[in-house]
């Protein structure tokens, strides 16, 4: 399968760059290029992650990339089947209110009816 970063998930990874680098620019970089190694993973195996447990659909997964023993993120994709396509729609703190996002953003639309 083919992975395909969608835009909110780049800013995601932009904002959590920026977020980071405040504090350390080594911190910031490690951070990114392990989110990055754990969406890499996802070509060859798509159903590596969890089921989101805010959505009953069984198409929509994570994978929680750990920074410290008590905070990580959440690496939200979509598993399409008939376009053979993993699309990464999200990356949030994994400390974040999910449900708060899902009522802010109509983006979510484009794979799923609420």
């Amino acid at each position: 399968m083919r992975v395909q970063v969608e835009d909110l998930a780049r800013q995601g990874l932009i904002d959590i760059y920026y977020y980071n680098y405040q504090y350390s620019l080594k911190n910031a970089i490690e951070t990114n290029e392990n989110i990055l190694n754990h969406i890499d993973m996802l070509e060859d195996s798509p159903y590596i992650g969890r089921y989101i447990p805010e959505i009953l659909d069984k198409r929509f997964r994570e994978i929680i990339c750990r920074k410290t023993k008590h905070s990580g993120y959440r690496i939200m994709y979509y598993i399409s089947e008939h376009s053979s396509t993993i699309y990464v729609f999200n990356i949030i703190n994994s400390k974040q209110n999910f449900n708060r996002i899902l009522k802010l953003h109509n983006y979510f639309k484009k794979y799923y009816k609420f």
